[in-house]
């Protein structure tokens, strides 16, 4: 808990955290209509719309239900450890978990993961307990944690695979066969009022097979959805975070080799402790006869996650394969119990400094932390006089949150840039106006609109703040 209430309302919200205020409609109205058109995450937000109209909407109180679930993955892991590989991982298991970067890192941002990794885990170690002897109470439990987890993030359906394979593994198949069926039947109804939503929110033609690429089709995120280095990428997350090497905003914004030039201590370093740890780890589940089950827990996620970024569905991120972290911290946590205790000391010395490091960066450096829209917004609202208007550039629901209706917001689409005279056009309307760039490497790498900007509008105060830009557009700037 300490390390996940840490700094929990320092970092400003980020684009994502602002959507997840805004479909949990803290304040507002929040009935079946706004549920079920959430499909990233309707249960999570359903609990922080409960939650916020108790605790409000502040920074702190939004994170407040995921480090709750993040603290509560800790003694689940060690249920878990102790049912999968025994009892003897639960206690490596405990302590991997509560000091986990990756961990710590969804535990204190206001999105679904970390209910998500819960309610995997949770879901996963009353399966193994199901595998033993089939009880009506278990069962239960499993179908509520199993649609807490779907309802999360459909990505808890990535554990469906392993969850089979151990629950077809016990006794008695025709009557499992049967309980199956009921179980199956009763998850469907639950997800079954947002499946219209899914099939009209993600354009499912995309995977349709021997589907070939449009020539006017543009990857969803900058250049590429998928990279080479994507999955050594995700490992390196779950090994030690987002916040140790080179930060998300340099690897959006910069040519790979530069971005991870100044960086090659901590790569080299985290690839030497956690290639070790990943080599007992297999070893470990072999000697249990679990590697294959990890296998089938972890490679499906990734296969189909690459599988959708490569078919240009849904980018690539190491979040996606949130529900296929436990198997893979569990063969760290299995390493480290089959060592002796001088390896054991060593190895978990290396792994602390690293953790440390990362989560300092987390918590005290800026260029790791979250676009700053707090700061910008406090002082365009300092400096703000009566008739200046906000446009928001990039990312539109975190300026709207900082705004809270003090000056009239609008929004104009980065994706323009492809298009001068349209850009010019709406650039018209920018003045007496507060401009707010975020995230313009998604849409526009090369600068255009900052350079066009420049040009149109010379005499604009502007100033930064930490992945913000901002301009203060004059009233009257002559004839352009």
């Amino acid at each position: 808990m300490i390390l996940r209430l840490f700094r929990l309302g320092h970092p400003s919200l980020w684009i994502d955290e602002a959507l997840t205020w805004l479909s949990a409609g803290i304040g507002g109205p929040f009935g079946t209509a706004e549920l079920f058109e959430n499909v990233h995450g309707p249960i999570y937000a359903l609990l922080l719309h409960a939650w916020g109209s108790l605790a409000g909407d502040s920074e702190w109180a939004l994170r407040f239900p995921s480090a709750i679930a993040g603290a509560a993955t800790v003694p689940a892991m060690a249920w878990l450890a102790t049912r999968w590989l025994g009892r003897e991982v639960a206690v490596p298991a405990a302590w991997l978990t509560a000091g986990s970067p990756f961990l710590v890192w969804y535990s204190q941002e206001a999105r679904n993961y970390s209910l998500l990794v819960l309610a995997t885990v949770v879901a996963s170690a009353l399966m193994l307990e199901l595998r033993e002897r089939v009880r009506p109470g278990r069962l239960a439990g499993y179908v509520l944690a199993a649609a807490v987890g779907a309802l999360s993030n459909f990505a808890f359906l990535f554990a469906l695979p392993v969850h089979v394979r151990w629950w077809f593994s016990g006794e008695g198949r025709a009557r499992r066969l049967a309980w199956s069926l009921a179980a199956l039947v009763v998850l469907a109804a639950v997800m079954a009022p947002w499946l219209p939503q899914a099939f009209r929110t993600w354009d499912w033609s995309r995977l349709s097979p021997g589907r070939e690429t449009p020539s006017g089709e543009e990857a969803l995120r900058g250049s590429t959805t998928f990279h080479a280095a994507a999955v050594p990428f995700a490992l390196y997350t779950f090994a030690v975070g987002s916040t140790l090497g080179p930060s998300l905003r340099e690897l959006r914004t910069q040519p790979a080799a530069v971005a991870v030039r100044g960086s090659v201590l901590p790569i080299v370093a985290t690839a030497a402790a956690f290639g070790v740890l990943g080599v007992l780890g297999a070893r470990a589940l072999r000697r249990r006869g679990r590697l294959g089950e990890a296998l089938l827990w972890a490679l499906p996620a990734l296969l189909i996650v690459t599988w959708f970024a490569l078919n240009n569905f849904k980018v690539f991120h190491p979040r996606y394969l949130a529900s296929a972290f436990p198997p893979l911290l569990l063969a760290v946590a299995a390493a480290f119990a089959d060592l002796k205790s001088g390896p054991r000391l060593a190895l978990g010395a290396v792994v602390a400094a690293l953790w440390a490091i990362s989560l300092a960066h987390l918590w005290f450096v800026p260029r790791f932390g979250k676009e700053d829209y707090r700061s910008a917004m406090a002082r365009i609202r300092s400096e703000a006089r009566a008739g200046d208007r906000l446009i928001a550039v990039g990312a539109d629901h975190p300026v709207d949150y900082y705004n809270r209706g003090r000056l009239p917001l609008e929004t104009l689409w980065l994706g323009f840039v492809r298009d001068p005279a349209r850009l010019d056009r709406e650039l018209d309307r920018a003045r007496g106006a507060w401009i707010v760039l975020s995230r313009g490497e998604d849409l526009d790498p090369e600068g255009r609109f900052e350079r066009r900007l420049g040009e149109r509008f010379p005499a604009a105060e502007r100033f930064h703040t930490e992945g913000v830009e901002v301009w203060r557009i004059p009233a009257a700037t002559g004839t352009p």
